[in-house]
């Protein structure tokens, strides 16, 4: 019995999201944020306003960043391509950059999907910015440095969603999965204006980092089987 792509695409693109939004380098670079613009801003009167506002800056860049990649990468399949090739090929590097990434849980170190080591220094001098357009600059830095960690979720999405009837619809479907995918990022937000909660969650995050890459690995390599499934 063939599969209507058009009843998996709902769960599958708003499951995706939030998965992607747990990874571990934007986690980790978001708690790194907030543990230094707390430390810039406790003595201020108006302390968790500008806390918020800094974050909510930080994690828009995150978004707008990913949905002008997703977008672009969209529109240029749906315009290069007529058949369900470039979806094909999307499900299978996802599942190889999945298995890549599950790698880390069974055999740590050793080549791997993280931030280049050549942009840490880059990133962390634009979190050390406390002005608007800096911390923007942080999110739109981190968003792209972060695409290889999570980036076959991201391609299996945009191959799935290259299926769609319309680039309009595929669009759409894009920006719920980049909705969910902040939403973790903002949870942990609301969640920082507590320093506890915050030291908490940044030893959880080291604890169970190589956890969060297994399960997103499995889902890399199971939304490419389904998109095969599919097409």
């Amino acid at each position: 019995m063939a599969i209507d792509p058009q009843t998996l695409t709902l769960p599958l693109v708003l499951t995706a999201g939030l998965i992607d939004g747990f990874n571990p380098c934007a986690f980790a670079v978001l708690l790194l944020f907030i543990t230094f613009t707390m430390g810039m801003l406790q003595m201020q009167a108006n302390y968790r306003y500008a806390l918020m506002k800094a974050g909510s800056i930080y994690i828009s860049g995150i978004f707008v960043t990913y949905v002008l990649i997703g977008a672009g990468a969209l529109s240029a399949i749906s315009f290069f391509s007529t058949t369900h090739a470039v979806g094909k090929s999307a499900a299978l590097i996802s599942m190889v950059l999945g298995v890549i990434i599950m790698k880390d849980y069974f055999i740590p170190g050793g080549f791997g999907l993280v931030i280049p080591q050549s942009m840490h220094t880059t990133i962390n001098n634009w979190i050390r910015r406390t002005s608007a357009p800096g911390v923007f600059g942080a999110g739109v830095l981190v968003g792209l440095c972060t695409v290889p960690c999570s980036g076959g979720i991201y391609l299996a999405v945009i191959g799935l969603l290259s299926l769609q009837s319309t680039l309009t619809q595929g669009i759409l479907y894009l920006l719920l999965y980049n909705l969910m995918l902040i939403v973790p990022l903002v949870a942990v937000l609301l969640a920082s204006s507590n320093r506890a909660v915050v030291y908490k969650m940044t030893a959880w995050q080291s604890r169970n980092k190589t956890g969060v890459k297994l399960v997103m690995g499995s889902f890399m390599v199971a939304m490419g089987f389904v998109i095969l499934l599919i097409i």
